[in-house]
């Protein structure tokens, strides 16, 4: 078994005969993801995806439901149902935050007929609000086992996780990533142990376009002594949006068509229709494949295993139309720089995060919200009573 696949591998064999195909994005390593986020590629989103329902090539109809927070910001709960003359339960995540909305815990579980069982569980530490440390657990015997860890170094551009496979006693070194950015391209170098020595495994050579959008994925492997193209994933853009992903694999020559994948989005950049085409030597036909369906203009995307996909969303910023009183009014919204807040016997505002952290506090009607990260808020307004109305604010 390649050591590039290890991570995929033991997942499968950690979730048994559940639906795995259909938690592996969630719950698979998350590495490229943290790194690109620390780069600045990926944001945090204003939109949440509501619902989602999934066709397998052979018809099996899947549906994933996202819960939320009391504040509908952060993410508590998916469930994955699979219909069989009815809906039925399949499988379920988890998640838990520290006080300042990193994800501490995400907890995989299968339905057995009667009852949620715990499969897997991922738990994540943190230094600074960087996360430093990730570890993959799996549930057998009435324990949790260990699986594997993944240990975050940084320096400026250059990035390293290092992957640590448990052998049921201690911790030893298995697999070394290490991601370079140069300005429009990121090169990702996978290596593993052996002989008491990093050796070449495979290669990512990830390039962007000026708005930082990924145009195309050059996946090598190292063949002593050099490297050599393996496949190669293409994205055509329309609108700030890819409308089309292309995969192809290298057959010593030339490159061949393996999956064509095919979107439409609403016009908030969601997208909300996707479908995977594979191709069989002589034409395009429907297939199963990962459809990554980004929302919000790239900023985040979920991933089904399937051939069509079609997802619903909400957008935080249109929070305000439901403010909880109509004598606080707050402008611009989403917010940049500046808020205005009109209230009647304004005393003073205070502003939280949505975990209840106060970020800052005005005893006037404008505040500098500049230095906040972008996000959602809780907007607290006092009037000369001692009253409070409280209603959320987006900052970009």
């Amino acid at each position: 078994m390649k050591k590039a696949l290890f991570t995929l591998a033991i997942l499968v064999m950690a979730f048994g005969n559940m639906g795995f195909a259909q938690n592996k994005a969630n719950l698979k390593s998350k590495a490229t993801e943290m790194v690109f986020k620390q780069y600045g590629l990926l944001r945090q989103s204003y939109i949440v995806p509501q619902q989602a329902d999934f066709f397998e090539a052979d018809g099996t109809h899947h549906r994933t439901t996202y819960y939320y927070d009391e504040s509908d910001f952060y993410l508590t709960e998916e469930i994955t149902e699979t219909y069989e003359d009815f809906w039925q339960n399949e499988s379920r995540i988890t998640y838990d935050y520290d006080f300042n909305g990193n994800v501490l815990e995400m907890l995989g579980q299968e339905w057995n007929g009667y009852d949620w069982e715990d499969a897997m569980r991922v738990t994540y530490t943190y230094e600074d609000d960087v996360i430093s440390e990730d570890i993959y657990q799996y549930y057998s015997d009435g324990q949790w086992v260990n699986l594997m860890k993944e240990a975050y170094t940084y320096n400026d551009d250059v990035w390293t996780v290092l992957v640590w496979e448990w052998n049921g006693t201690t911790w030893s070194s298995s697999v070394l990533n290490t991601y370079t950015r140069e300005g429009t391209t990121i090169v990702h170098v996978m290596q593993y142990m052996e002989s008491g020595a990093w050796q070449n495994d495979e290669k990512y050579i990830y390039t962007l376009d000026f708005d930082e959008n990924i145009t195309e994925i050059l996946m090598q492997d190292w063949v002593d002594p050099e490297w050599v193209n393996s496949e190669r994933t293409t994205y055509l853009y329309e609108g700030g949006v890819y409308t089309d992903q292309y995969e192809q694999e290298w057959n010593g020559g030339s490159w061949s068509d393996e999956y064509h994948y095919t979107f439409e989005y609403d016009a908030m950049g969601n997208a909300k229709h996707g479908v995977c085409y594979g191709f069989g030597g002589y034409d395009w036909a429907p297939a199963d494949g990962d459809i990554d369906m980004a929302y919000d203009y790239n900023a985040e995307k979920k991933s089904f295993f399937g051939s069509v996909v079609d997802m619903v969303y909400v957008d935080l910023t249109s929070i305000n139309e439901n403010a909880q009183s109509s004598n606080v009014k707050v402008y611009p919204m989403p917010a940049e720089n500046e808020i205005q807040i009109q209230a009647e016997g304004f005393q003073k505002a205070e502003i939280y995060s949505v975990t209840g952290q106060k970020m800052m506090e005005s005893t006037i009607d404008k505040m500098n919200v500049s230095s906040l990260s972008q996000g959602v808020y809780l907007l607290k307004v006092y009037d000369q009573s001692g009253n409070s109305e409280t209603q959320r604010i987006v900052v970009k």
